[in-house]
């Protein structure tokens, strides 16, 4: 199983590969309808990925999720 250990400011935070994959997409402009097209995964699939980021990095909405990516190093600009 791939993972991928991310670092935030308060605990070290585990990613697998798909949902770092579904991270990477999400700090695009595509829609969650698209990411889940691309991942070939329903969007209720994608919905849970989006929750359960929310819940382990205590964020509450994409932005805070694409900030965290940015400041984590995880997404260069």
């Amino acid at each position: 199983m791939n993972q991928f250990a991310i670092t935030s400011t308060s605990s070290a935070i585990t990613l697998n590969q798909r949902e770092r994959q579904f991270l990477q997409l999400a700090c695009t402009e595509l829609t969650y309808a698209q990411i889940a097209e691309r991942m070939c995964l329903s969007p209720r699939t994608i919905d849970g990925y989006r929750e359960a980021l929310f819940v382990r990095l205590q964020l509450k909405s994409r932005v805070g999720l694409v900030m965290w990516a940015i400041k984590g190093g995880f997404v260069i600009l």
